[in-house]
């Protein structure tokens, strides 16, 4: 589609880059601000995002790397270009959640509070992200006659990521509407439905395959969070469940 915004002797700026960039300022300028209405220091919470990013970005890399090696083995200083794209989001979330723990536990601040509050603006981010997908023409639909030409691809694909976009959208309201949950809850809550989302979104992928019984690797992940989504949220209500007040 436009995978260069602008082109010279000295430098490349790369769509994609871009809008991962757009993704995480707005999410931290979101995020810091609600951490300052909600008693958070912003300038911790702010290092905790830019520790959580570079390390969600390696991990999402070498995910990416290791499911798609035949991309690299020719030219294995491909790995180190992410302006070409190549990351999973799902590789992101995992390392950026088990840095972020670590962080946490050393600053002795809650891991469920600040997870819940981080948990809408990561759909957020994931929903701009999406869009630079577009523009770089990864993560492509299936051929569809009612699709977008990609030059990239030489072929009419459905545009699977602007509907990826819009649905992240989507959970990203129902996570900033939702009130009222105990402290770890909203975040169950977003893995549930980023799984969900994600599930459904394989269906119109073009760029994935079958790994087991028809479904994707990323839908058997997808399935995987899902579950881990369910148990967080059941174990926060569990552990602030107010004792009762009847006699034995």
């Amino acid at each position: 589609m436009a995978p260069v915004i602008y082109s010279c002797r000295l430098f490349t700026i790369y769509t994609y880059g871009v809008f991962v960039a757009i993704a995480f300022l707005v999410a931290t300028w979101l995020v810091t601000r609600q951490a300052a209405r909600l008693g958070f220091d912003p300038e911790v919470i702010g290092n905790f995002l830019i520790f959580t990013l570079v390390c969600g970005i390696l991990s999402a890399r070498i995910f990416y790397v290791v499911l798609n090696w035949s991309e690299f083995s020719p030219d294995p200083l491909e790995v180190v270009r992410l302006y070409h794209g190549g990351l999973v989001w799902y590789g992101g979330l995992i390392g950026a959640m088990l840095c972020g723990v670590l962080f946490l536990k050393k600053k002795h601040l809650s891991i469920p509070a600040v997870a819940d509050l981080c948990a809408p603006y990561l759909a957020l981010a994931q929903a701009i992200g999406r869009i630079g997908c577009f523009f770089n023409g990864c993560c492509y639909g299936k051929p569809s006659v009612h699709g977008l030409f990609f030059p990239a691809h030489g072929r009419v694909l459905f545009p699977s990521q602007i509907v990826d976009a819009l649905s992240l959208l989507f959970v990203y309201a129902a996570l900033r509407l939702i009130r009222g949950q105990k402290p770890g809850q909203l975040f169950g809550l977003y893995l549930f439905l980023a799984a969900l989302q994600r599930f459904l979104m394989e269906f119109l992928r073009g760029d994935e395959r079958p790994f087991y019984s028809g479904l994707s690797i990323y839908q058997w992940i997808s399935l995987g969070l899902a579950t881990a989504g369910i148990l967080v949220y059941t174990l926060a209500f569990a552990r602030h469940k107010k004792p009762s007040t009847k006699n034995a």
